[in-house]
């Protein structure tokens, strides 16, 4: 897990933070020492590179969303456009027609518009969606990530 870290403040009182443990090769920050990971940083214009405009159209209204959470950075890998806070908590790969979509909740999703869930650890359920069109972005689908991100952060 991350480092805690214990500072006093003004008060008197004890605050404790999670120092991030930052990447030496790539940057990228992590809450756990050395996390496995991938340093394969990629341009972002490059995941949309022949894929139709729905699928851009669509990416662009998730990313505005979600890049108005508290703390959210956005990481361009080899495999998928990343989202993190405290930790990852949304995956978004840009398939020519479509977007395939990862995203963790405290319990396993059993809504049509879920593609497949996975256990991910004993209290965390990945849950996978396909979305193809920008009006598939709707209030479930916001409501979803945006407790994915609560959950993580």
């Amino acid at each position: 897990m991350c480092e805690s870290t214990n500072l006093n403040n003004i008060s008197g009182k004890s605050l404790y933070f999670c120092v991030m443990w930052t990447c030496p090769d790539c940057g990228r920050e992590f809450k756990n020492t050395h996390q496995d990971h991938s340093c394969l940083i990629t341009d972002l214009e490059s995941h949309f590179i022949n894929k139709e405009q729905n699928v851009i159209d669509t990416f662009e209204i998730i990313k505005n969303h979600v890049m108005k959470f508290e703390g959210v950075k956005l990481n361009s890998v080899k495999n998928a456009i990343l989202f993190t806070a405290e930790s990852h908590f949304l995956a978004i790969k840009p398939k020519k027609a479509w977007l395939d979509i990862e995203f963790v909740l405290d319990e396993p999703l059993e809504d049509f518009s879920i593609h497949k869930t996975v256990q991910a650890s004993k209290n965390k359920w990945a849950n996978f969606v396909r979305l193809e069109k920008p009006e598939e972005v709707d209030i479930q689908f916001a409501g979803w990530i945006e407790r994915a991100y609560k959950l993580c952060s």
